[in-house]
C-alpha cells in the first residue's frame, strides 16, 4: 500500500506540477506562432507593396528585379541622393533575354508597376518607351497623341518598331510639317536610335528635307543613307553636302538689297551730277554736290571703320560712341577741303563728285557683304 502509494503520489505531483507547465508552453508556442505568422504576412504584403512587378517577373530578369526593386523601394523612402532612385536604370539593365521576355509578354506586372507611378514622376514615360513593353503601347500612343517633345525620341522609337501604323499617323506628320529652318530634329534623333536597316523608312522626310532645304540636312543625310538598299534610293542619290551651298546663297539674298540700294544711290547721284552737268553747263551746282558728296562718303568711311567688331573690354558700343562723335568730325574737315578744293579747280567738281560716288558705293557693298556671313538660318 505504501508502495502503491508512493506511486500514485508521484504521479499526482508529476500530473499537478508538470501539465500546467506544458499547457504554458503550448500557449506560447502558440503564440510566437501567431506573431510569426502575422510578421510574415506583414513582410509579404510589404513585398507586395514594394515590388508586386518583381515577384511576377520571369527568372529571365534577375538583375532587372532586383534593378526594379531598388527603384521602388527608393521612391517608397524618399531617398533622391542614392542612384536607385534614377528610372533610367531600369532600362539600362535590361539584358536581350529579359527583353525578349518582356516583349513576349512575360513581365506584365513590369507595365503595372512603371504606368503606376508614372503621375508622380514624368520620366517614367521615356523608361517605359525605351524598354516598349506591349502592354503600354496604349499609353504610348496617348502620350504621342499630346505631343509630349520631352519623351518624343523614344516614344516615337516604340510606335516605329511596335506600331507602325500609330507611327505613321502620329509622328510622320510632325516630321515634315515644316522646312528650312523649322525642321524638326527629331528625324535625326530617331534615325540614329534605329538600325540601318530600319532608316530606309525614313528615307521620304530626307527627300523633304532636300527638297525645302533644311538646316540639318546634311547630317540626317549621313545618318539615313548608310545601308546599301538606302544608297541605291532616290534620296541618297544626291549630294551628301549641299547646306554649304544653301548657305552661301542665303548670304547672298540677305545682303543683295543693301548692296542694291547703296549702289543704286551711288549711280543715282553720279547720273544726277552728270546730267546736271551737261544740260546747265557752268551754271550746275558743282561746289554744293561735291561738298555733299564729300560728306556723306567721309562720314560713311569713319563709321565703318570705327564701328568694326572689336576685341576690346568695352566691347562695339564703345565703338558705335567714338564713331558718333568722329565721323561727324571727318565729315566737316574732308567737306572743307571738297569746298576750297571745288572753288579753286571748278573743272574737277564733276570727277570728283562720281570718284566720290564709287567710293561711296564700293565701301557701302564691301561692308554689307563682310556684315554677313554663309549661314543658313
Amino acid at each position: 500500500m505504501s508502495s502503491a502509494y508512493a506511486a500514485s503520489h508521484d504521479l499526482t505531483d508529476f500530473g499537478g506540477d508538470s501539465l500546467p507547465s506544458m499547457r504554458m508552453g503550448a500557449v506560447g508556442a502558440g503564440a510566437l506562432l501567431a506573431v510569426g505568422v502575422s510578421f510574415t504576412s506583414v513582410a509579404l504584403a510589404s513585398s507586395d507593396i514594394e515590388g508586386g512587378a518583381v515577384l511576377a517577373a520571369p527568372t529571365s530578369c534577375a538583375a532587372e528585379q532586383f534593378v526594379l526593386r531598388s527603384y521602388v523601394t527608393a521612391v517608397r523612402k524618399g531617398d533622391m541622393v542614392s542612384g536607385a532612385h534614377d528610372p533610367a536604370r531600369i532600362s539600362e539593365a535590361l539584358t536581350p533575354v529579359c527583353r525578349e521576355a518582356i516583349q513576349n509578354g512575360r513581365w506584365p506586372g513590369l507595365t503595372t508597376e512603371l504606368l503606376a507611378r508614372v503621375s508622380t514622376d514624368e520620366s517614367l514615360k521615356g523608361v517605359i518607351c525605351e524598354i516598349a513593353p506591349p502592354e503600354a503601347m496604349a499609353a504610348i500612343v496617348e502620350w504621342e497623341t499630346a505631343g509630349d517633345a520631352a519623351y518624343d525620341r523614344p516614344c516615337a522609337v516604340a510606335l516605329f518598331r511596335h506600331r507602325r501604323e500609330d507611327f505613321a499617323r502620329l509622328v510622320l506628320p510632325r516630321l515634315g510639317a515644316a522646312g528650312g529652318c523649322e525642321f524638326s530634329d527629331l528625324t535625326l534623333r530617331v534615325g540614329e536610335a534605329l538600325t540601318p536597316e530600319e532608316r530606309v523608312a525614313l528615307l521620304p522626310v530626307l527627300d523633304f528635307a532636300t527638297r525645302t532645304r533644311a538646316l540639318g540636312r546634311d547630317q540626317l543625310f549621313g545618318v539615313l543613307c548608310q545601308h546599301p538598299a538606302a544608297r541605291a534610293q532616290v534620296a541618297c542619290q544626291s549630294r551628301e553636302a549641299m547646306e554649304p551651298e544653301w548657305a552661301h546663297q542665303a548670304r547672298v539674298k540677305r545682303v543683295a538689297p543693301g548692296i542694291g540700294l547703296h549702289v543704286g544711290l551711288a549711280l543715282l547721284f553720279g547720273l544726277a551730277a552728270s546730267l546736271l552737268r551737261y544740260f546747265r553747263g557752268n551754271a550746275w551746282p558743282a561746289v554744293r554736290m561735291s561738298v555733299a558728296a564729300t560728306v556723306v562718303v567721309s562720314a560713311t568711311i569713319a563709321w565703318i571703320l570705327m564701328t568694326r567688331p572689336s576685341s576690346s573690354f568695352f566691347g562695339d558700343s564703345l565703338n558705335v560712341v567714338y564713331a558718333m562723335v568722329v565721323a561727324p568730325l571727318v565729315a566737316l574737315v574732308a567737306g572743307g577741303i571738297a569746298w576750297a578744293f571745288t572753288r579753286a579747280v571748278r573743272g574737277a567738281a564733276l570727277p570728283w563728285c562720281l570718284g566720290h560716288a564709287v567710293l561711296y558705293g564700293t565701301f557701302s557693298a564691301v561692308h554689307a557683304w563682310m556684315g554677313t556671313w554663309d549661314r543658313l538660318c
